[in-house]
């Protein structure tokens, strides 16, 4: 089964403040930084919009944040 992404829009989750990728028809997306800039907090909130409850993080709201996490994801199977 292959799932692409067309629209990953993520606020208030573990690392991230707010982030939002719509990655091109055809190409690779390099999510990339330095060390404790959210890479994982992506992925990790990936695979939550993904995978439900199951998958959700451990402290899953951002530090210091009064708005609860959203996550918003557009595939195309």
């Amino acid at each position: 089964m292959s799932m692409k992404i067309n629209k990953l829009e993520i606020e208030n989750v573990k690392r991230i403040k707010a982030v939002k990728v719509e990655p091109k028809a055809n190409g690779l997306t390099v999510i990339g930084g330095n060390n404790n800039q959210g890479k994982t907090s992506v992925l990790d909130s990936i695979a939550w919009a993904l995978g439900g409850e199951r998958y959700k993080p451990s402290q899953a709201t951002r530090e210091g944040s009064v708005i609860p996490p959203t996550l918003h994801i557009v595939t195309a199977g």
